[in-house]
């Protein structure tokens, strides 16, 4: 498959329009498109949106048929026929970011909003034979709440990890809040007598600073703020900017906020036309999770840790932010381009996958 020819790849917002991108771009043999672009208009044929058609049907298990493919020729629709049948596809624990290759996987935990596929274009980046999964955050759909404590957490993502890879070395990872997630699972399987080749975190505060510093943070009490955050994620993960105004907001009752704000993620791409106002009810649910769950680690990781610094974070206030205190190796530093949110997507993505690949490499297990 060819790179994409758009400066910034569209993203896929959940993991039907994940694998419908894989399965349109495996038939048109391009991945330069978007969710609402054209099946037709992208080059496919009559005889090209059958044998889609067909796999869609398929893979998904969910009747799908000519005249309704024809309808609407687009990610964005089709994903929406097929959630109508069931969301059960988004709950799966694991997602596969980038899915070929032979090679040992690098497992990616999500920062506090919780959803994996904001790192779609880093794992794209890691290169075709590097699988990459992510571990999705309990609570973010399905029926079950999300953990309050950090342990917990990582217990759960290592059944679903080794559901994948049932023994190391592992190559962990993860961004902001997930950075602690993954190093708690990292203690849990050296406890365990498992090597963890790769540790690495991605422009985060460490356990001790989340503890020192979350008592002066007022973004999960006041949610215009919170909005405004999640508002700002979009426009980087999606080329998305809800033009959220918080005046129009704080007058605005707390449900009436709720459907504000999802009427112009929807309006504006950021969630596809079916998603549900609860949405970012649960992103803060599993924000708080993160955030309020007093974590310390009870042991120091044995291993190496990279740790990517974002040069225009603001998020981080200091270069290492306590994380060499973490490893009693010494800590693997790399500055990156781009800013807490940005480093991960383009055009920054790439910068960041060559550090992880550099590490991998330095740890002779792939």
């Amino acid at each position: 498959m060819r790179q994409s020819l758009r400066q910034t790849p569209a993203i896929p917002r959940d993991v039907y329009e994940l694998w419908l991108l894989r399965i349109w771009s495996s038939h048109l043999h391009r991945d330069d498109f978007g969710m609402k672009d054209d099946f037709f208009a992208l080059g496919g044929d009559r005889a090209t949106a059958e044998a889609v058609r067909a796999e869609i049907e398929a893979r998904f298990d969910t009747p799908l048929s000519m005249e309704t493919f024809l309808e609407a020729p687009t990610i964005e629709r089709i994903g929406c026929h097929l959630r109508a049948h069931s969301r059960r596809l988004n709950e799966e624990p694991v997602v596969e970011l980038q899915p070929h290759g032979a090679k040992r996987p690098f497992f990616y935990l999500p920062g506090g909003e919780g959803t994996t596929l904001n790192s779609y274009a880093f794992a794209r980046r890691m290169a075709p034979d590097q699988p990459v999964y992510g571990l999705q955050s309990r609570g973010l759909y399905g029926d079950r709440p999300p953990f309050s404590r950090i342990e917990d957490m990582a217990s759960d993502h290592l059944e679903s990890l080794r559901t994948v890879q049932p023994r190391g070395p592992y190559l962990l990872g993860g961004h902001c809040a997930g950075g602690s997630v993954a190093l708690e699972m990292a203690l849990q399987l050296q406890r365990r007598g498992e090597q963890v080749a790769v540790l690495a975190v991605c422009d985060a505060w460490s356990p001790a600073l989340v503890r020192l510093r979350m008592s002066n943070e007022t973004f999960l009490d006041d949610l215009v703020e919170f909005y405004a955050i999640i508002a700002a994620g979009f426009r980087h993960w999606f080329n998305a900017d809800l033009q959220l105004k918080s005046d129009e907001l704080r007058a605005l009752e707390p449900r009436q906020r709720i459907a504000h704000f999802m009427r112009l993620a929807r309006a504006h791409g950021a969630y596809a036309p079916d998603e549900p106002d609860e949405r970012i009810e649960r992103i803060l649910a599993v924000f708080r999770a993160c955030s309020q769950s007093d974590y310390a680690p009870a042991e120091r990781f044995q291993g190496p840790l990279t740790f990517l610094r974002a040069i225009d974070s603001k998020f981080c206030e200091t270069l290492t932010e306590g994380w060499e205190d973490v490893s009693t190796q010494p800590l693997r530093l790399r500055r990156v381009p781009g800013n807490h949110v940005s480093m991960l997507t383009e055009p920054h993505a790439e910068a960041v996958a060559h550090e992880i690949r550099a590490a991998i490499a330095e740890a002779g297990v792939s």
